[in-house]
Parts: C-alpha cells; structure tokens; sequence
C-alpha cells in the first residue's frame, strides 16, 4: 500500500473501518496490532492525547504489518501534524475544524480526516480542501442527523466517530457513512487472552462493512 492522499482514500472507500487506539500500553502494542489486524482492520489511529502518544506513533509504524495504514488522531495543530508525520503517520485526524493542519496534509501528501457536527463546520472543512469529514460526536445527534444532512449534502463522505461500535455500525451506513472510527472495545482487552474481544468487536465490525459493500445495506 502506498503513502499519500489517494492511498488513504482506497484504503477508506475499501475497508471502511478505522480502529481508533487511545491509552494502550507499548509493551503490548504490537500483540493488539496483530490481533486487529487478524480481524480485518486496515486502518488504524493512535490518538495524540496523552504526551506519550508520539513515540507510541512511532512504535506503531513500526510493528503494523505492510498492508495496515498508519495514521495519528487528535492532531490540533500544525505542530502535532508535523509531529506525527515525522513519526511515520500516514494519515491524520482531527476533532474539530482545523484548516492548518488540512493545509499540512495537502502540502504533505497525507491522508486528512477532519472533525465536524454542524452543517457550517461540515462547509468550513470542504472549504480548507478537506474530502472527508469526521462526524464527531457521530452519538450525540445519530444516524437520523446524518440522513439529513445528506438531503442538502448528497455527495458528503462522512465518517462516523463517537459512539459508534458493532450494534449500531449498520444503522450509519444506512443513513449514508462512508466508514466509521471506533475506539473503546478496540483499546481495552487483555493481551493475556490475545486480546479476544478487541479481536470479536473488530471481526464484526469489518463483516458489518463488507456485508454493506457487498449488498449496498448493512
């Protein structure tokens, strides 16, 4: 798989799911990456909430095997973008709106996913060259409120985060999500249990979407 924009948008378009990790252990990091990866996940973020998150960006890029895209979540600013892509992020993500790190991406060649809720958010995003958007917090307004949005929006590629999981993966697609972030199950688990049920959340996860590709419903 190769680097750049266009690599992450395939990537995206055909796996659909990306595992969001935040607060994992390096110790264990690459059984989890394995794991998640045996599961069908392509995909994978490491957010840069905590101030040891980047060399844990590091360490991902280079445990994850050569088919499983890199990328560093939370990054706030240009700084933090030029930060994780020094560390090998392949991608990044935002929580909100964040043009300068859009700009850094475009400039860099990198994959870009940016936060958004709110119609005139989702208008700033296109506006700084961003092509997907992050509807987050996806669970505060549902897969109702992404419906609506594409009456106005028929060709907005959203990705759900916040909330989002296995029980109700389906219910966003159907409303018109091209993908979706998923963290809690897929940060938890054991590593003495081969971390079983990152690994079960994941597997489901990634039937949900191949089912959705295969049929054009969840």
């Amino acid at each position: 798989m190769t680097s750049g924009r266009d690599a992450f948008a395939a990537a995206l378009r055909r796996h659909g799911i990306v595992a969001i990790l935040r607060g994992v252990a390096g110790a264990t990091l690459a059984a989890r990456v394995q794991a998640l990866h045996a599961a069908g996940i392509r995909l994978i973020e490491l957010a840069l909430s905590e101030p040891v998150a980047l060399p844990l960006v590091a360490q991902l890029a280079r445990v994850a095997p050569p088919d499983m895209l890199v990328g560093a979540g939370t990054v706030t600013s240009r700084a933090l973008a030029e930060a994780a892509h020094a560390a090998g992020a392949r991608f990044l993500v935002t929580p909100h709106v964040a043009p300068d790190v859009v700009a850094y991406a475009d400039t860099h060649d990198l994959g870009v996913l940016c936060g958004a809720l709110t119609p005139s958010e989702i208008a700033a995003v296109h506006a700084a060259g961003g092509r997907f958007v992050k509807l987050f917090p996806a669970s505060a307004l549902g897969p109702a409120y992404l419906r609506a949005l594409r009456g106005p929006y028929p060709t907005l590629e959203v990705v759900a985060v916040g909330g989002v999981g296995s029980a109700n993966l389906a219910a966003y697609l159907e409303a018109g999500a091209v993908g979706a972030g998923v963290g809690g199950a897929l940060s938890g688990g054991s590593a003495a249990d081969g971390f079983a049920a990152a690994s079960a959340e994941a597997a489901a996860l990634v039937a949900t979407y191949e089912r959705h590709l295969r049929t054009g419903h969840p």
